[in-house]
């Protein structure tokens, strides 16, 4: 069909909290998804005997005894809180083991090694629950409770984040303390330091290791090769069923597709912080029943969660008389789920990255720019502050080179960037910094003294990141930074996971400890970049060390199609990868000028001529709160494409804050009909202070969804129910379509409303004439307070 009869019918739908009649029936409980608790995270010890200490939040505890010796008893998961009733803890533990294992030397020790007696691990019998020490098992030293603390300097609210979030988290730190085996003078004057964090609101804990080598280890010192951080072993539903014998939920027969045959995923969702050299997998505790106790239960599902390094850690440790010698563990987040349903666990997972990465939240309109010629800056500098963009990158391929140390160049720089401050942009830059940077790479090399190199001797093709290149790439970037004022960096090839086996590199001693050195040093460069306050974009999984986005949903080659192919796609790659990532996590592309083979039918330039398309793309990224990569030398070459940038960014930031947040998804995008999301936002983050218009309060937005209608036919019989559970809202919504005054709608008593498209579009008097030149999104909302 005709690209005017694509753009038909599209619609998209917002509501806006407003007072109305309460539906009848429709009571929901406490949530933390949608209603704070005010129950605070603390961890208390037992007035009694001072024999147990719990970690607790009212959604989940972790309960712990000091004696026979230190170890984890119980923790409790309050399902209840999430689906009304009375507050109820579920036990999910199936055992009692160490929680945390410290092999050094390539001897392990468990921290406490308290540990059940019996024969029956499949369940976990709180009558007959006889405890344990194992031998050779470091020994409770103390404990020490505190607030958590910020692993590098963030503030709620720059570059549109929500005022409302927290840095750092609300919650508490459990520090506990243990001392080596007397027995053991291998490891004498090692402390080990096990630290558990929980937070306010949230069925969610964290937790790491800290290893001490003191003074007293000597000049010999003590090589930590190996650490389990976390150690459970738990029931299914939590742990995934492996069976011996049964059927897993979900599971089929008789030449049913793999695909078709999936057990649910556990309720206790595991992560390391660490993008590479650290992982969670569930185990089996089956094959370990019958040692070393001789245990077995003949057909019990029995899975335990092992969190620990995929190779090393390898890190010797020696001190000195002046100074102890510490190593620490990548950090384990547990996030306890009450439902398989995977709209909730999505939501669940993105409110922890919220909470653990807030940073992540910061959404800048960014501008890809390959003219930054002294002219091209400043034009698109000039458009970009015409319209409202807020940064511009020196994109690859522009002739930005970040490790340029001429002062003319510089100088150049420098004075670029204050064009652009003084017109209110910030300006980043790229660079590729560590992958294709050694011996072949087509980065070009570092030094071949700085490579990797391989276990024969050979150099490879990326440089290692625990060299001395990490020292000269540091200072090359803070002296550019700190010169020029840029406030952000696009590194692209960041560590990446692979060993190295130098043994004259400056920053690990082989290959042994080159994943943990690496992926600490490219954290160290992340933390600092937080403390100048730059923006980083990094196609990893950097989060938790301090990068902002990824990219998101697409592969390059897919934005060498067709426009329309590639717009379908990419948005059908975003919705799934909405899943996973938070809005503001990942990045798309919009190639204004050609990129790789597409050519003319794949570059948006002319803007004009493309218009649509152009329009199109604006409005799928901006309305999914993602940023996409516009690169090219202009953003509008036209009053009316000027126009149209104008309108969708204006339209992102009177919505700014509910777009930026997660989405529950209506229907993938699939070219048959309509598609779409809705943005939830239950706390009206950014509106609590906001001001008021004359119909409805800003302050109470909860949601905006965006529909999209990519056929060439009018879907004026389509109609549409819009779940609004995780807008926070419970009786009623104030409705507006495209801008058009607000409907008040009841919510039915699964929290839906019903929108019929056809009256819409006699509403908005578009008929075959609709258009996406309407804004495709307005706001949702209702104060009802919860029964």
């Amino acid at each position: 069909g005709s690209l005017m009869a694509r753009w038909s019918p599209v619609v998209v739908v917002t509501a806006l909290l407003w007072v109305l009649v309460l539906c009848s029936g429709g009571v929901v409980g406490s949530d933390w998804l949608i209603e704070r608790s005010g129950v605070k995270a603390t961890v208390t010890q037992s007035p009694d005997d001072g024999n147990q200490l719990t970690l607790s939040n009212g959604l989940v505890s972790r309960r712990f005894v000091l004696r026979p010796c230190f170890g984890v008893v119980d923790m409790a998961h309050n399902r209840s809180l999430e689906q009304g009733g009375d507050v109820t803890y579920q036990s999910i533990l199936r055992a009692v083991k160490p929680d945390t294992l410290v092999q050094l030397d390539g001897r392990q020790y468990a921290m406490g090694g308290l540990r059940q007696q019996g024969d029956y691990l499949a369940f976990l019998s709180r009558t007959d629950l006889q405890l344990a020490c194992m031998d050779n098992a470091f020994t409770y030293a103390g404990h020490n409770v505190s607030a958590p603390t910020a692993p590098f300097p963030w503030t709620p609210g720059s570059r549109g984040s929500p005022t409302e979030l927290h840095w750092p988290p609300k919650g508490v730190h459990l520090a506990v303390r243990f001392r080596a085996p007397t027995a053991t003078t291998t490891v004498r004057g090692v402390e080990v330091v096990v630290h558990y964090e929980l937070y306010d609101d949230i069925p969610l804990l964290a937790k790491w290791v800290e290893v001490q080598c003191t003074a007293e280890c000597g000049s010999a010192g003590v090589t930590v090769t190996g650490v389990s951080v976390e150690q459970l072993a738990v029931n299914a539903p939590y742990g995934p069923y492996i069976t011996h014998g049964s059927f897993a939920p979900g599971t089929d027969y008789n030449g049913a597709p793999q695909e078709n045959s999936v057990q649910p995923a556990p309720l206790l969702s595991a992560k390391t912080d660490q993008a590479h050299g650290a992982y969670c997998a569930w185990l089996d505790d089956f094959p370990n029943s019958r040692e070393p106790y001789g245990l077995k239960d003949q057909g019990a599902v029995e899975p335990y969660l092992h969190c620990t390094y995929q190779s090393g850690p390898g890190v010797h440790l020696q001190s000195t008389p002046a100074a102890a010698a510490t190593f620490v563990s990548f950090r384990v987040f547990l996030l306890l789920c009450d439902s398989h349903d995977l709209t909730r666990q999505s939501l669940s997972r993105h409110r922890a990255t919220q909470l653990l990465a807030p940073h992540t939240t910061e959404n800048p309109i960014f501008f890809h720019a390959t003219d930054v010629s002294t002219a091209g800056f400043q034009k698109a500098i000039d458009q970009m502050a015409d319209v409202g963009f807020e940064m511009l990158i020196y994109s690859f391929g522009s002739g930005f080179d970040l490790e340029n140390t001429n002062k003319q160049y510089l100088n150049l720089i420098r004075s670029q960037v204050e064009y652009a401050r003084k017109r209110g942009i910030e300006v980043g830059g790229y660079d590729l910094i560590c992958l294709q940077r050694g011996h072949g790479g087509y980065g070009g090399n570092v030094g071949d003294q700085w490579d990797t190199v391989d276990q024969s001797g050979q150099l490879k093709e990326d440089a290692c990141f625990a060299s001395g290149w990490y020292d000269e790439l540091y200072g090359l970037v803070t002296r550019f930074v700190n010169y020029t004022g840029l406030s952000m960096l696009e590194t692209d090839g960041p560590y990446g996971g692979g060993d190295c086996a130098s043994t004259a590199h400056a920053h690990h001693a082989n290959r042994n400890d080159s994943v943990y050195q690496q992926t600490r040093k490219q954290g160290e460069f992340y933390h600092t970049m937080r403390t100048l306050g730059m923006y980083v974009n990094q196609p990893d999984n950097y989060f938790f060390q301090g990068g902002s986005r990824t990219g998101m949903g697409y592969d390059e080659q897919q934005y060498s199609l067709p426009r329309w192919r590639d717009l379908s796609i990419s948005r059908a790659g975003m919705y799934d990868d909405l899943y996973v990532h938070l809005p503001t996590q990942g990045w798309m592309f919009v190639p204004i000028v050609d990129y790789h083979t597409g050519g003319a039918n794949a570059s948006f330039e002319p803007l004009s001529q493309n218009l649509r398309d152009y329009e199109w793309a604006l409005a799928q990224y901006l309305g999914a709160g993602v940023a996409a990569c516009y690169r090219g030398n202009i953003l509008y070459d036209a009053p009316q494409t000027r126009a149209v940038v104008a309108k969708w960014v204006a339209f992102y930031k009177a919505h700014r804050q509910t777009l930026i947040m997660p989405v529950v998804h209506l229907r993938r995008p699939t070219l048959q009909s309509w598609d779409g999301w809705l943005h939830v936002n239950p706390f009206a983050y950014g509106h609590l202070n906001a001001t008021t218009t004359t119909t409805y309060p800003r302050e109470t937005e909860v949601g905006v969804a965006m529909l999209f209608n990519p056929t060439d036919t009018l879907l004026s019989r389509a109609v549409v129910s819009l779940p609004l559970y995780y807008t926070g809202l419970t009786h009623a919504a104030a409705v507006s379509v495209d801008g058009q005054p607000y409907t008040k709608l009841a919510l039915d008593c699964n929290f839906r409303i019903t929108l019929n498209l056809s009256d819409i579009i006699d509403q908005n008097g578009c008929g075959a004439r609709c258009s996406a030149a309407a804004p495709l999104a307005d706001i949702l909302t209702s104060d009802c307070l919860l029964l």
